[in-house]
């Protein structure tokens, strides 16, 4: 028996012949022992698993693709679009320019709108616009558009040391987490690419991130699931690596 079982079981008797007059019907010291040992095995466990669904939650992607469409025949290529306008629709336009840049970046044929529509260009009308953008040498526009905000309440259930000894054990404490509901938000953001020269929609796409904290996760994780959606459908043609 390990030096720390021994000990407690030493001090056990050691206060049960003190108080004899106390103990009202005869106790095993050692059930005591394995529901203390249990308890703080539980403890780590739990510990454990916060941190791994810490880990988790910074690791696993929250947004996922709801639905898409693409023109038929339509393809994105390197050298059909040059020059590509890129486009956030958010009523922040704080949101807007950070959502703008972070696509930018992704590729150097997408210029962020805001660098080249000034004051005077924002509330242009459709053929206004359409003039303007064959003017300056875009061959397409790639959109991002914050189209719904959908709120919904769920309850996650509490969690107990598994088979039956779980419930017997959460009478001593520590073993029993009781269940809570929380609120989710879903964002759906709708995605496209229209081209210019044609006047019309390529493709266009829906996705949903639950939860987002973070402007900059949440484009990126909109824009990956984007990608992986358009090669699938062979809209993004994507050429072989050259050796």
């Amino acid at each position: 028996m390990p030096g720390i079982a021994k000990t407690c079981v030493k001090k056990f008797w050691s206060w049960t012949a003190k108080n004899k007059d106390k103990v009202l019907c005869t106790i095993n010291p050692f059930p005591t022992f394995i529901e203390t040992l249990t308890f703080l095995k539980m403890k780590q466990f739990l510990l454990f698993m916060s941190l791994m669904g810490s880990m988790m939650l910074f690791s696993c992607s929250s947004t996922t693709m709801q639905s898409s469409w693409k023109a038929p025949g339509a393809s994105y290529t390197k050298e059909q679009f040059k020059k590509v306008m890129v486009v956030a629709l958010f009523k922040d336009e704080t949101t807007r320019r950070i959502a703008e840049d972070k696509i930018a970046a992704k590729n150097p044929a997408f210029h962020a709108s805001y660098m080249s529509l000034g004051p005077d260009q924002q509330n242009m009308d459709e053929a206004t616009f359409k003039e303007f953008v064959k003017k300056d040498g875009y061959d397409a526009v790639l959109t991002l558009h914050l189209v719904d905000v959908q709120s919904s309440t769920s309850y996650v259930p509490g969690t107990y040391q598994g088979g039956y000894y779980g419930w017997y054990g959460m009478n001593y404490g520590g073993f029993y987490s009781p269940g809570y509901y929380t609120e989710d938000k879903n964002y759906i953001i709708e995605t496209n690419v229209f081209s210019v020269s044609q006047d019309k929609l390529l493709w266009s796409g829906v996705t949903s991130t639950l939860n987002p904290t973070n402007i900059n996760r949440t484009i990126d994780e909109v824009w990956d699931a984007v990608i992986t959606r358009m090669k699938k459908e062979k809209f993004l043609v994507v050429e072989p690596v050259q050796k």
